[in-house]
C-alpha cells in the first residue's frame, strides 16, 4: 500500500474511517438488542444480577468501543501551532482498540506513532486522542493502523508519518484450539517515512523497547 512522496503532494481523499456507520447510535433499540440477547442465551434479563446489564451493555459501547464515531480526527488532533522543527516525534505506548466487525469483540494493545513535522507541532494528549477517534469503533487493526498514519499526515501537515500496531485480537486468542498468546503486529509508513528507510530505522529503533515481550 503507498501514497504520497512527499508534503506537496497530497494525499487521497479520505474515505471513510472504519466501517461507515449508516445511522446515529440507537440507545433505546441497543438496550432491547441486549434484553433480547440475555433471552436468547436462556438468562432473566430482569433478574438480580443482570437487571442493570442492558444499560451497562449498552453505555460501554456507544461511549467507549464506539466513541470514535462521534469525534472527528481533524478536531481531535487540533490545529496544533506553527514551528520550524523538522525533527521526528514519536509517541510510544499509546494504549488502543477496535471491535472487529466479523465476531464483535474488541481487539486491544498499543500503538506506537511518529511524525516528521511539516511546519506545526502537535500535543501529546492530541495525538492519543487522534488514536481514540480512530480506533473506537467498528474496524480491522490493518484499518486502524493505517488510517492512523494517513490522518497525522493530512490533518497534522506532516513531511511524513508512522504507526506501529500491535494487539490481542479477542477472536484469534478464544479460537478453537487456540491456547497461546498471539498478537497482531500491523504497520504503516507514509510520506517520507514510506519512501527513505533511514526514517522508517530511526523509528522502530525507538520504540523497540516499548514493544511487548
Amino acid at each position: 500500500m503507498s501514497d504520497c512522496s512527499s508534503h506537496e503532494q497530497a494525499l487521497p481523499a479520505p474515505a471513510d474511517i472504519g466501517i461507515a456507520r449508516e445511522g446515529a447510535f440507537d440507545a433505546a433499540a441497543f438496550e432491547r438488542a441486549i434484553a433480547d440477547l440475555l433471552s436468547a442465551c436462556g438468562l432473566a434479563a430482569a433478574g438480580p444480577h443482570m437487571g442493570k446489564t442492558p444499560q451497562r451493555v449498552r453505555e460501554l459501547w456507544q461511549r467507549r468501543l464506539l466513541g470514535g464515531y462521534d469525534l472527528d480526527p481533524a478536531d481531535a488532533l487540533g490545529e496544533g501551532f506553527a514551528d520550524p522543527r523538522g525533527d521526528m516525534v514519536v509517541v510510544r505506548g499509546i494504549a488502543v482498540h477496535g471491535v472487529c466487525p466479523h465476531h464483535l469483540v474488541p481487539f486491544r494493545g498499543l500503538a506506537h506513532v511518529a511524525y516528521l513535522p511539516g511546519g506545526r507541532l502537535h500535543g501529546f494528549g492530541r495525538i492519543a486522542r487522534l488514536v481514540d477517534a480512530i480506533g473506537h469503533r467498528f474496524t480491522y487493526q490493518e484499518w486502524m493502523t493505517r488510517d492512523i498514519a494517513e490522518a497525522l499526515m493530512r490533518h497534522g501537515q506532516a513531511r511524513g508519518a508512522a504507526c506501529v500496531v500491535e494487539a490481542e485480537q479477542l477472536c484469534l486468542l478464544l479460537g478453537e484450539d487456540r491456547r497461546g498468546d498471539e498478537r497482531v503486529v500491523t504497520q504503516a509508513f507514509v510520506g517520507e517515512f514510506e519512501h527513505f528507510e533511514q526514517a522508517r530505522n530511526e523509528f522502530l529503533r525507538a520504540i523497540a523497547g516499548n514493544r511487548r515481550e
